[in-house]
């Protein structure tokens, strides 16, 4: 999972073929395997794997407003709009990802571009899709609309770790002397997606507690009716869970009674 983080890139154009029925299979039973996976706050998914086919999803393809070129399939979930739920919907869906990824699979996080009624239909009130992937293997040649939106976005610029991860006790940025396990894993949540490349999470490190807290932009969350923020965040703890087991060390999620920091509000604490 390690080095499906290191290696993962987000893909808007796909070889323009089907999936085959072994790998139909494949991706199902990786979806199978997180059914009663709860997340940080203890909430499951309700996943879903849609082939982009006129003759599946009921009868219609999959709007992404031209962004995805040539997919053969789509996953995604449902969970109720919380703020919560929508962080564990993003800490679970991120480590799906990641196992596809580790299979060969490209994908690519859509939390505000793609039709949603198309997806699924039916929804209880409260009800909502976070966001969907994509699944399938990358062409070699990006569309226009593609090299068009890693542009906009900076896909490839990350913001300074002086910025992001910081000493709790003195709100000073997390130094070099740190502890190996924490910076390592700090580095995996630095290689994190997140809408249009913010980067909102902002960590501060207690000893061997890991405080998440979101920077928030205004933007995100009132036109999509949903806190999409809370989806990036719920990336940056699954990362940040991949790096301390990759030192096997077993992650535990709790929340504490500490106050937000300089305007940043507090999610979460990762320890181990």
């Amino acid at each position: 999972m390690r080095d499906a983080i290191l290696n993962r890139i987000s893909t808007r154009t796909f070889v323009e073929e089907d999936l085959t029925k072994e790998q139909i299979i494949e991706v199902e039973s990786i979806l199978k395997k997180y059914i009663d996976v709860k997340g940080p706050f203890g909430h499951a998914v309700e996943c879903a794997f849609t082939l982009n086919d006129e003759k599946e999803g009921e009868g219609k393809k999959i709007g992404t407003y031209g962004l995805i070129k040539n997919a053969p399939a789509f996953i995604g979930g449902v969970v109720n709009n919380t703020m919560e739920n929508i962080v564990d919907f993003g800490y679970i869906f991120e480590h799906i990802i990641l196992e596809l990824t580790a299979k060969d699979y490209a994908t690519c996080w859509l939390g505000g571009t793609f039709r949603r009624k198309h997806y699924r239909k039916k929804l209880e009130k409260n009800q909502l899709i976070p966001a969907i992937s994509p699944v399938g293997h990358r062409a070699d040649k990006r569309a226009r609309i593609d090299r068009f939106i890693r542009s906009a976005a900076q896909s490839q610029n990350r913001l300074d770790d002086s910025k992001t991860f910081f000493n709790y006790q003195t709100l000073e940025p997390y130094g070099d002397d740190g502890e190996i396990i924490i910076k390592q894993s700090l580095c995996l949540v630095r290689r994190g997606p997140s809408a249009s490349n913010r980067q909102p999470w902002r960590i501060y490190i207690e000893d061997n507690k890991a405080h998440f807290y979101i920077e928030r932009n205004k933007i995100y969350g009132k036109a999509l009716l949903y806190d999409m923020q809370a989806l990036d965040i719920g990336i940056a703890l699954a990362h940040y869970d991949v790096g301390l087991q990759y030192f096997n060390k077993k992650p535990r999620f709790k929340r504490y009674d500490v106050k937000d920091i300089d305007k940043k509000e507090y999610i979460l604490t990762v320890e181990y």
